[in-house]
Order: C-alpha cells, then sequence, then structure tokens
C-alpha cells in the first residue's frame, strides 16, 4: 500500500552530531552534512553525486547521524548496492569512525548473529528477506544452488553445444542465449515462467529494441529453425529438476516477499538498476521510514543490460513519498582538466552537472605502440617503448590503472604487463588469473626444496638437482587449503599416489573440521609420490611443471617469481588495475591510462541509435573522471579499432580549465 505524501517539516538532524565528528579522519574534520537544508538525516532524498563528489560517505554521515541521534542498530537499517566490490564500504567507514563496533562474525554472512546482514548486494538482501535459498543446503543434488560454471557446463553437456568460448569477446551458442534470457528476466520482458509476477507487468520479447538485437545474435548462433522459447523451456526444466536458480530469481522473490529492516533504507549506486531492480527498490524504498537512494545518472553505463537514467531521476514520481534531490557539488577528487575533457565527451548527448573541481591536475598524451592481435597471439612492443603499457607502468608507479572499452583491448594491455611478470588486478574475464597464479607460486615457494627421507632418485632428476642433497623437513612445513587445492589441481596425475576424490575429501574436512585449516606437508607426502616432489620442488623450475596453464600463465609467473621478493599476494599489484570502462565504476587511481577506440559494432550503434550515443557518451564520461592526479590518453593502439575521443581533447580541456580560473577574476571561457 502506497502511503500518502509526507508534510515537509523542519529536520532536527541537520548537522553531524560531536560523537561522530570526533571519530572521523582528519581529510573530513571540515565535513558537513551535504543538503542538510533540503532533508535532515532523518528524511529520505536521492544523493545526486557526480564523479567523486563522495555519495558513499555522505551515505556513511546521514547513516551515522541517524544512528546515534535515534540509538539504532546496524540490524534496524539496510544499506545496498549492485557490485560487491563496493557492498562493505559505508560499514566500513561507520566501524572506522566509531560509530559502530567491528562485528564478531564475517560481517558479509547470512547469519541472524550477524547485525550488518542486510548491509550487502542487493541480491543477498532480497535472498535472506525472502529466505529464498533456506533449504538448498538439504538438497541432494551437487549442483542445486545459484547457477554457477558447473550446472550451466552440465545443462550445455545434455544439449550438446560449447559452455565458453576460447576467448571471452568471443560468443558460443550457450552465451548468446544466456545473454538474452537475462536480459529479458531484468527487464520484465514476457520469456519463460515468472513465479512471483503478474503477466500483466511483463512487456513483450519484441517490444525491447535490445532484446530484439540479442535475438539476432542468437539466430546468427542457433539458426533460424531453433526456437528461443524452446531453448527456454529447457534451461527452466532442467533448473527444477536440479534446484538450480538465476540470480534474477532473488529479486523476482522481493518483489512480493518478505521486505529487510526498514527502519534506514540505502540504496546506493542505483544508476546501475535494471527494471527488476528497481521494482524491489522501490518496494523497500516505499516500506522505509527513511530512505537514501544514491546515484548519478550521468553515471548510467550499463545501458546495454537495461540500467537507465530515468530510474533515478523518476523514483520520487513513481514512490509516494518526498524525495528531494541533494546535488553534491563539489569533487574532491576530479581535476579541473579532466573535468572539462569529460564533460565536452557528456556534453554532446546530456547537460553535464554544475561541479567544483579539485584543482589543476594533468591530462597528457602518449605515442602509441600498437597491441596487435594475431591469431590467438598478442604481438607485443618492446617493455621499454614509450607510451607501451609497461614503460607507463615504470615511470608513473603502480597507483595506475589501465582502461579500455572492450574487454579484448584490456586483454592485449594485460598481455603487455604478463610478459613481464607485472602483477595486476582485472576483472573475471579480462587479463590472467593473477590469484591463481601467485596462489601456485605460493605453494612452490613452500615446497621449493622440500625432500621428504622416502625420495627416491628419478631418471629427470638432473633437471631439478641432486636428489641426495639435503632438504628441507616436510613436518616444519605447510601449505593453506586453497595453495594445497591449486597445487593439487594443476599437479600431473602420474605423481600423485591417490585418486583427486580422496585428496578434496581431505581438503574439505581440514577446511570445515574445527582445527587449523593447513595442510602441513607431512600429510601431502601421504597422497603423492617420491617423484612429486622432484617435479614441484624446484622453485621456479617447476613451473614448467604445472599443468592447466598456458604458456602465457608460465611466462608470467616465472617473471613474477624473479620480479618480487615479497611474498606472492594481490598485494603486490599495489594499486596497478586493467579494467574495461565499465567495470571502473567506482574506482579511482592517481593515474589512468585511457585507451581511445571503439570497435566497428559499436560505431554502427552509434550511427543508428540515439540510446546508444547517449549510454556511449556517459560511458566515457566515466573514464575520463577516474584519476586524482594524471590522466593519461593512448589513441590508435589497436588497428580494428575507431576513434571515438576528439583529437583536440587534451589541449582544449587544458585551455578551458585554464579559462575556468580566469573567469573567477572577469575572463571569458573558451569551453572544451
Amino acid at each position: 500500500m502506497k502511503r500518502t505524501k509526507e508534510v515537509k517539516t523542519m529536520s532536527k538532524y541537520t548537522e553531524i552530531p560531536e560523537a561522530l565528528r570526533a571519530g572521523l579522519p582528519e581529510e573530513l574534520e571540515n565535513a558537513e552534512l551535504a543538503g542538510g537544508e533540503i532533508a535532515g538525516a532523518d528524511e529520505s532524498c536521492r544523493l545526486y553525486g557526480p564523479p567523486g563528489a563522495g555519495k558513499s560517505t555522505q551515505s556513511a554521515l546521514r547513516t551515522g547521524t541517524l544512528a546515534l541521534e535515534e540509538d539504532l542498530y546496524p540490524s534496524d537499517m539496510t544499506v545496498v548496492t549492485y557490485r560487491k566490490a563496493l557492498s562493505g564500504v559505508v560499514r566500513n567507514r561507520l566501524i572506522d569512525w566509531g560509530v559502530f563496533e567491528e562485528p564478531d562474525v564475517n560481517p558479509e554472512k547470512a547469519d541472524s548473529a550477524n547485525a550488518f546482514q542486510y548491509w550487502t548486494t542487493i541480491h543477498a538482501a532480497a535472498a535472506r528477506a525472502t529466505g529464498f535459498l533456506a533449504d538448498v543446503a538439504d538438497q541432494e543434488d551437487d549442483l542445486a544452488g545459484m547457477a554457477d560454471g558447473k550446472a550451466k557446463r552440465a545443462f550445455c553437456t545434455e544439449l550438446g553445444i560449447d559452455f565458453m568460448p576460447p576467448r571471452p569477446w568471443l560468443e558460443t551458442r550457450w552465451t548468446v542465449f544466456y545473454d538474452l534470457y537475462t536480459y529479458a528476466k531484468n527487464n520484465l520482458l514476457d520469456v519463460g515462467e515468472w513465479e512471483h509476477i503478474d503477466e500483466s507487468g511483463l512487456s513483450p520479447l519484441r517490444s525491447d529494441p535490445a532484446a530484439d538485437r540479442r535475438l539476432d545474435a542468437f539466430r546468427e548462433k542457433w539458426g533460424t529453425a531453433t526456437s528461443f522459447e524452446k531453448i527456454v523451456e529447457k534451461w527452466e526444466t532442467f533448473k527444477r529438476d536440479h534446484d538450480v536458480h538465476d540470480f534474477f530469481e532473488l529479486l523476482e522473490a522481493a518483489v512480493a516477499g518478505g521486505t529487510p529492516p526498514t527502519r534506514l533504507v540505502v540504496i546506493d549506486e542505483y544508476h546501475d538498476a535494471t527494471p527488476l531492480m528497481a521494482a524491489v527498490s522501490e518496494r523497500w524504498v516505499e516500506a522505509a521510514d527513511t530512505a537514501i537512494v544514491a546515484g548519478d545518472p550521468d553515471q548510467v553505463v550499463n545501458g546495454y543490460a537495461g540500467a537507465s537514467p530515468r530510474f533515478f531521476e523518476r523514483i520520487g514520481e513513481r514512490v509516494e513519498r518526498d524525495l528531494p534531490v541533494v546535488q553534491l557539488d563539489r569533487s574532491w577528487r576530479c581535476p579541473d582538466e579532466h573535468f572539462e575533457a569529460a564533460s565536452r565527451i557528456l556534453r554532446r548527448e546530456r547537460s553535464p552537472p554544475s561541479l567544483t573541481t579539485a584543482g589543476a591536475g594533468q591530462i597528457l598524451r602518449h605515442p602509441a605502440p600498437e597491441l596487435r592481435h594475431d591469431g590467438d597471439e598478442w604481438q607485443l612492443p618492446e617493455p621499454s617503448r614509450d607510451g607501451g603499457p609497461v614503460s607507463l607502468w615504470q615511470q608513473y608507479g603502480t597507483d595506475l590503472m589501465f582502461l579500455s572499452r572492450t574487454r579484448k583491448q584490456a586483454d592485449g594491455i594485460a598481455a603487455a604487463l604478463d610478459q613481464e611478470g607485472i602483477v595486476y588486478v582485472s576483472q573475471s574475464d579480462v587479463g590472467g588469473d593473477w590469484e591463481r597464479r601467485l596462489t601456485l607460486l605460493r605453494a612452490l615457494d613452500t615446497v621449493e626444496d622440500v625432500r621428504p627421507g622416502q625420495t627416491t632418485s628419478s631418471a629427470r632428476i638432473g633437471d631439478y638437482g641432486d636428489s641426495d642433497s639435503s632438504g628441507k623437513n616436510p613436518g616444519n612445513y605447510a601449505l593453506t587449503v586453497d595453495e594445497a587445492r591449486a597445487l593439487f589441481r594443476h599437479s600431473h596425475g602420474r605423481y600423485l599416489d591417490t585418486d583427486r576424490d580422496d585428496i578434496r575429501e581431505l581438503l574439505q574436512e581440514i577446511e570445515y573440521g574445527d582445527g587449523p585449516e593447513v595442510v602441513r606437508l607431512d600429510t601431502v607426502s601421504e597422497y603423492v609420490t617420491d617423484k612429486w616432489w622432484l617435479r614441484y620442488g624446484a622453485g621456479s623450475a617447476s613451473i614448467s611443471e604445472l599443468t592447466r596453464l598456458d604458456d602465457r600463465d608460465r611466462e608470467a609467473m616465472r617473471k613474477a617469481w624473479n620480479r618480487y621478493d615479497d611474498k606472492y599476494t594481490l598485494a603486490l599489484a599495489e594499486g596497478t588495475r586493467v579494467l574495461t570502462i565499465h567495470a571502473s565504476k567506482g574506482a579511482e587511481a592517481s593515474d589512468v591510462v585511457v585507451y581511445d577506440g571503439i570497435t566497428g559494432r559499436i560505431a554502427r550503434d552509434l550511427d543508428e541509435r540515439g540510446d546508444a550515443r547517449e549510454n556511449e557518451a556517459r560511458t566515457w564520461y566515466v573514464a575520463l573522471t577516474r584519476a586524482s592526479q594524471r590522466l593519461h590518453i593512448v589513441r590508435n593502439v589497436f588497428e580494428w579499432t575507431e576513434p571515438y575521443l576528439p583529437e583536440d581533447l587534451e589541449p582544449r580541456a587544458a585551455q578551458a580549465a585554464q579559462d575556468a580560473v580566469a573567469t573567477t577574476d572577469g575572463g571569458e571561457s573558451h569551453g572544451a
């Protein structure tokens, strides 16, 4: 039932209380509750936050103020976002500021003892509020639960189709089907079965232009004789038979099911919302005593998935409550030149926000050593070549983020760093898996020179050293469960002394038992042959003996072994990231390298569709506002791409920034 419009009265909580201010870090010592005169901490609002304007900080300040003034607990509140990487931001700040205590249990865990269990992603909060997955643990089917790679692969095996493509930027029949299916569900289109949503609330599949384009891609892979609806029926039957669930089902259940704590509801990054997510969010906002909806309609880059600025802009019309907009008008990160460049791009399709920026920065242009993709291999420039990924990393340090429009471009950048063993963080479908690589390096480092007493000679002992030399005592060393699991997985079966099922059972017993989660090397010796220690106890020489790795993995690992002296963890990346622009939202770095270039398909979409042009402008607006110090533009790196950024972007942005400063003294601005 919709509540009536609220009568506006003056809030009591328009300023940060002293108890909260006392715990703020030095950089926030002068912080204020932005828009307190528009909506106090006990009043609902929309926080409109341009890049670097502090949406999450202001959400935390409002949440902390209300909690302290009205003696609220974390369990009284729901604080959600779309992306898991950002789900702990507000929680961690309030703990750091002394508003709440560090929990005794994992704050990410679905547990009644966890006061923060609804401070999470919107999908997780939906599942917990409805009890959607409560019975999964009781199912005997090992596929039961959320649809993961194992379940999807099993379905593909049943249909006799390929599961994943050889490269992330390619497609299989499964990927085009699943893309269309999940798009339809998240956009409330009439596809398949719906358990909690009435058909009157659904739109026809062909009425959505993006779904229509996906249907064309489906037919191109499957052939025109194959019915999409028949494959949908097969997938939904498979899910029912194995108690498998897609992520959209969590949201669908929440449209009609239980609600999370509603004393305060905070929905961050609302510009990522799809129609189904918006339906859940609006229901929770309706139920809340106080609601904060934070987002930036100018940073909607997931238009291809159904996200739209209208969800943030019109939520005040769609729910019967007052949701005034608090415009955050100062960026604490984005330098003048960067915002001028970004605004010029956005202005093609939308009016940029009025923003006080963070002062002078730098916008630099670099020469373009080409990254060529020939078959399955990258042809890479010399590491020392000016403007190359390695050269930029060496020159500007590790707090460096590389951004490109597509995954294939990002993979080329990552390949250049891999060639030199430079550790970076990337999204799951871009570049190498450094978490896996480093886990294996830690395992090899631990096992190096361990020689149990029963070790015998080998026909290839010359490759690995003298078997009679004294080695480390295995009883003094141990692997973590993750390290042991990785090393066993990548060991050749001929050097194991038991079935892999026995090893999996051992690791599960250790992982879920009451003792320490470590695997002692004298225990490992019970599951491997003597020759295993010779193969995998030779340090960097053992990298070539690992299975299930390609040459790029092995070369990157060998170079990293020699490059880094510290413990092999992702902390070695020290801020180095390789991402697509879409994956970079919410991220920042001192230096950001933006690679210009769009594919021919994207260029054709821009020629044909206004919504594509607007989404593209917002995408590059995001890319150009990630840096806090230096923004690096690199052009003409990938031969198969077309330019998107104006050729004179850098000098005009720098000039416009200077003119903007001059206007404070009565000068005239040329504009970017």
